[in-house]
């Protein structure tokens, strides 16, 4: 008999073991085995990342589970699966792509641009995996899912056209975060407010009914007046009760547009006058809906200044629009005044790595979640956005976003309640992992 070394040496003990649990396909579940069902979904790692101590955690708990319910005579599957990265990955790919055949995923195309996407992650991806059979993850590897495999994507497909045609979601524009450069929406955990010396720009509007008088509004974000479709004041604000109903020239894309009260205007604040943007703010959005005001978007998906009717800045980059509206309007008495500040800048925290980028709020067509088969209510929209909105991509703190910030405890609380109610848009992590499960299900059989 051999003599049992003295120390313990994983890396002659247990590959040795593990592969012959593989080769003996010990953790194959049998969809016709008369066994009662245990089946675990695995949370989809990064096909970019390495093993963490929450990785380790999470999938050694879900590890006991699975060995736990075999030995108690459960036929199991544990289902694993990646994330294909998003941004990460498609970030890394064009990185690659610009240093060494200078393109851009434009240049290749939707399709061959995936394609690229594939290679990169048969080539670089999949670590994480290795690392978690390595540690002796008792999952079933004959099933694994990609979140871009062809089945997959085509379940995920089925389950959201299933859910809208049951009324359990609907569609409708909701505010998110958008990343311009990678032109993809981001999740609030990938926006990272950072200090950055800016202005404040006080803009006059004139009142239509009154000639010759005009409100005085702070903003931080001048190039996008364009997109005012109100002006708006606290109703108890006595300063201004007597222009209620009335009307105010805006003073770029020149357009008469409605004076309005609302709650949530802070009068404290700069000259307790808001200029209403529905497209390019979430309080603004939520004003808009309110009142019924009509929604302008000034910006292209990649940052630049959609107005014709302003063709010194159409087309122009936001920050180049903003310059030349900073200079024009020192040269005219459109600004009173203009005051520095040091606001935050939202940073994309993945292509910010590369590209510096900022992120912005956007409004595009979104999937929401509806409320119908909670308690037998009849369907109705969910109040809160698709995608909640982090702060502006200017790195100015407008109006809103300081209200916000002396309202974050309020919010927190408010979101808390609606994640317990069941009041989650698919912007939320709770639903992308539902979703996930459903498709995962779903691809794997048939």
């Amino acid at each position: 008999m051999a003599e049992l070394p003295k120390r313990y040496d994983p890396n002659s003990v247990e590959p040795k073991w593990y592969q012959r649990w593989i080769d003996d396909r010990d953790f194959v579940a049998d969809p016709r085995s008369s066994k009662p069902p245990f089946s675990i979904v695995m949370p989809p790692p990064n096909i970019t990342g390495v093993l963490t101590l929450g990785h380790v955690l999470n999938n050694t708990i879900q590890d006991i589970l699975a060995r736990h319910a075999r030995m108690q005579g459960f036929e199991v599957l544990w289902l694993p699966g990646t994330d294909h990265a998003g941004i990460g990955t498609q970030t890394a790919v064009e990185k690659h792509l610009r240093r060494t055949e200078n393109k851009t995923r434009h240049d290749l195309g939707r399709e061959e641009f995936l394609r690229r996407v594939l290679e990169w992650q048969e080539k670089h991806g999949g670590i994480i995996i290795e690392q978690l059979k390595r540690l002796g993850c008792s999952c079933d590897w004959s099933r694994q899912r990609y979140t871009l495999d062809e089945d997959y994507a085509r379940a995920v497909r089925r389950v959201f056209v299933d859910l809208y045609n049951k009324g359990l979601i609907y569609r409708g524009r909701r505010m998110i975060n958008w990343d311009p450069s990678a032109q993809t929406a981001l999740s609030d955990e990938e926006v990272v407010s950072k200090p950055q010396k800016g202005n404040l720009y006080f803009v006059r509007y004139e009142i239509v009914e009154e000639p010759g008088r005009f409100l005085e509004v702070a903003t931080t974000r001048p190039e996008t007046i364009m997109a005012d479709t109100a002006m708006a004041f606290h109703p108890n604000d006595e300063r201004y009760v007597s222009l209620l109903g009335k009307h105010a020239w805006r003073p770029l894309a020149r357009e008469k547009i409605p004076i309005v009260a609302d709650d949530a205007i802070d009068p404290e604040f700069g000259t307790g006058v808001l200029k209403v943007t529905p497209a390019h703010d979430a309080l603004d959005f939520e004003i808009g809906q309110r009142h019924n005001l009509p929604i302008v978007d000034v910006l292209h998906a990649d940052g630049r200044i959609n107005c014709p009717a302003e063709p010194e800045l159409n087309r122009l980059d936001r920050f180049q629009a903003r310059g030349r509206l900073q200079r024009s309007q020192r040269r005219s008495d459109r600004a009173a005044t203009e005051r520095a500040m040091v606001p935050s800048l939202s940073e994309n925290e993945r292509s910010a790595r590369s590209r510096k980028e900022t992120s912005h709020p956007f409004l595009p067509e979104a999937l929401g979640k509806s409320l119908r088969a909670v308690a037998g209510e009849h369907p109705r929209l969910v109040h809160q956005p698709a995608g909640v909105v982090g702060t502006s991509d200017t790195g100015l703190v407008s109006q809103t976003e300081v209200r916000s910030q002396r309202s974050g405890v309020r919010d927190l609380r408010r979101r808390r309640a609606a994640a317990r109610s069941g009041e989650l848009g698919p912007g939320s992590r709770y639903t992308r992992y539902v979703v996930f499960l459903v498709a995962m299900g779903l691809s794997n059989h048939g």
